[in-house]
């Protein structure tokens, strides 16, 4: 996992995800005589899947599983801890799922939820893909550790092909930009 941060002492800190679902907001109280440092503590088998440094700490912070859920909510849901302690529950998954995606947003931004599904079965046994942008703002703020989470697939489109989104989804989360903005540069 790499992640860039300033290491300001009066920022709110790093955010971090694992794929169990724990969250962790680590404070600013980096070590200036150290080149590494402990962040987290954590469970077998588990491992960081996104980190970021905050910079207002009034972001959203995301969650995205394999099995295509989302959950959002407020970065001050989670007190800030420090760099040894283990993080606390982030979001309650389904059994056999697991977190591919953590991120914070800032809610002031356009963002957009930009989902990519495919499956196999065509003639020539190709992977055929189908893509989604859904505002960032239609999927509601919940709260920490809830298992009542927005399911992607079906916000993202009706269609049979985005039932795959467990075995075959990315998530990714894209600020400020349409798809068509490389469209209207080029004119």
């Amino acid at each position: 996992m790499v992640c860039l941060t300033t290491l300001d002492e009066s920022s709110p800190g790093l955010a971090l995800g694992t794929a169990q679902g724990v969250v962790k907001r680590v404070v600013p109280d980096y070590p200036s005589n150290k080149e590494e440092l402990e962040v987290i503590t954590l469970k077998d088998g588990d491992r960081i899947v996104g980190a970021i440094e905050l910079r207002t700490g009034e972001e959203d912070l995301v969650f995205i599983t394999d099995d295509a859920q989302l959950l959002r909510y407020q970065a001050s849901q989670v007190r800030p801890q420090g760099r040894a302690a283990g993080g606390m529950a982030g979001i309650k998954l389904t059994d056999g799922a697991k977190v591919i995606s953590f991120t914070a947003v800032d809610p002031a931004v356009d963002a957009v939820v930009f989902t990519v599904a495919g499956s196999r079965g065509t003639l020539d046994d190709s992977v055929q893909t189908t893509a989604k942008l859904t505002p960032f703002d239609q999927y509601p703020r919940k709260g920490r550790a809830t298992g009542d989470v927005d399911d992607l697939a079906e916000a993202a489109v009706h269609d049979p092909r985005m039932l795959t989104a467990k075995h075959h989804a990315h998530e990714f989360l894209r600020q400020g930009r349409s798809p068509h903005d490389d469209d209207d540069a080029a004119d």
